[in-house]
């Protein structure tokens, strides 16, 4: 009788223990697949599930690192992220054959993606050859023929046509050699190429190095918004969800506009390490900081606005792409459900 007492209780105790781990894991919040370079776009999201904003907002943010613009998108066809963050003209591609959803602006990169010279290079040395914009470097002499090291298909080869373009030139005018920020500014430092092209945290490194700015790309019309995008299947089965994640992300970024300035350096150091693997100086955290403009929700509803001057940058984009221009899947839709 005490045997079969003790398995009576036992079974029961299974029982209990299975329904608790089935009530445990029902009260888990569902995962949310997301997509990012590593850049400081992602530092919004990485400092709100730092400290558990995601879950606040109903569920678990997994965080996937990407090493481009290109191989990030190459992830829609294989349904391996619901939201994502990545420069606009990749994400422009799938815009326009249908597959994503512009839902919001991660920063603004105009201020650190450009075009970078040796100290010595007499491009540096052309300035005002087009007044439409003074402070930008070179002349139809001093680049025609020159070899310009920058990852084709990127924000920076976008900001080199719109360099060559303001000089009277394109890019049949020079050599384009198509490379990785990292392994481009190897190459730059041992001698190859005239002038290289990149984002951050490269331009920042290019400077320590001693390299000089030829031209950003606010200097030049080439407008660099880094797009926060939804796969667009997930989005219209889920627009809830979107919208729950925007209102994480921009409590991220009003930290950013907020918080302590030491403290958030500490702590995009901090974010940097472990994201990217990398250390980072304070001096450089201080850099990607101030050279990465964010806009809360409200200046984003104003900028997804009939007169906000989102969709003049993204048609401009667009138009370079070779798309129509509809932009048909560009929404503040998710906006507005996260402002309420």
């Amino acid at each position: 009788m005490f045997k079969t007492a003790m398995r009576s209780g036992l079974a029961a105790l299974a029982i209990l223990m299975g329904s608790v781990a089935v009530c445990a894991a029902a009260q888990e919040p569902e995962t949310l697949k997301t997509a990012w370079l590593a850049e400081h776009e992602a530092f919004a999201a990485w400092y709100g599930k730092e400290r558990g904003w995601d879950r606040e907002a109903g569920f678990v943010l997994e965080m996937e690192r990407y090493p481009s613009g290109r191989e990030l998108i190459a992830g829609i066809g294989e349904s391996k992220w619901s939201i994502g963050a990545c420069g606009a003209l990749p994400a422009l591609a799938a815009v326009l054959e249908s597959r994503l959803e512009i839902v919001g602006v991660g920063n603004d990169e105009s201020y650190s993606t450009g075009i970078y010279a040796r100290p010595d290079s007499p491009i540096l040395d052309a300035v005002g050859h087009n007044p439409a914009f003074p402070e930008m470097a070179g002349s139809p002499e001093t680049v025609k023929g020159k070899t310009i090291l920058c990852p084709v298909g990127s924000s920076a080869f976008y900001t080199v046509a719109q360099w060559l373009r303001g000089l009277g030139l394109s890019v049949s005018d020079v050599v384009i050699r198509d490379v990785n920020p990292k392994t481009g500014l190897e190459a730059f430092a041992r001698g190859e190429g005239d002038v290289i092209a990149f984002w951050a945290p490269f331009t920042h490194e290019a400077e320590r190095l001693g390299c000089k700015p030829v031209v950003m790309s606010n200097q030049c019309g080439a407008s660099q918004p880094i797009l926060l995008v939804a796969n667009q299947p997930f989005a219209a089965k889920r627009p809830e969800r979107v919208a729950a994640f925007l209102k994480m992300y921009f409590r991220g970024i009003d930290a950013l506009r907020t918080a302590p300035r030491e403290t958030l350096i500490k702590d995009y150091q901090r974010f940097y390490r472990e994201w990217t693997g990398r250390e980072l100086s304070p001096e450089a955290a201080a850099w990607e900081l101030d050279k990465h403009p964010v806009y809360t929700l409200d200046e984003q509803l104003a900028m997804f606005g009939p007169e906000g001057h989102l969709m003049e940058w993204l048609r401009n984009l667009a138009h370079f792409h070779g798309g129509d221009n509809r932009l048909k899947f560009v929404t503040d839709a998710y906006l507005k459900m996260a402002a309420q």
